[in-house]
């Protein structure tokens, strides 16, 4: 149990120290916000998808700027309200079950739950 609050504080402090990086140095440092992220979202029982919007509005970011289509801070505003939409769509229309099955596996793999 000690392990995972670990892990709890260590993906809240990673997650924040990607995004300033992928503001300041490159938008690489997004994937590693939004896997902290995931894992956050999926350790924190009471908020989980709140939290997961977080991981939805990064990855229409770094996708966006991985093609080129984010640009300007206009541009960056319109994908993450496209972030904003997919999660209201996929919070909706799909299980909790389904949407952490990868962090469950992997957590299985490593005989933390």
């Amino acid at each position: 149990m000690k392990f995972q609050i670990f892990l709890f504080y260590i993906s809240i402090i990673v997650g924040i120290i990607g995004i300033m990086l992928g503001n300041r140095a490159n938008y690489r440092w997004y994937w590693l916000a939004i896997f902290a992220f995931y894992n956050f979202s999926y350790l924190t029982g009471f908020s989980r998808l709140l939290f997961l919007s977080i991981v939805w509005i990064l990855l229409s970011l770094t996708i966006g700027h991985s093609l080129g289509l984010v640009t300007s801070f206009k541009k960056s505003v319109i994908a993450s309200l496209l972030g904003l939409v997919l999660w209201i769509i996929f919070s909706l229309l799909i299980d909790d079950y389904w949407l952490f099955l990868p962090m469950q596996k992997i957590y299985n793999l490593l005989g933390l739950y």
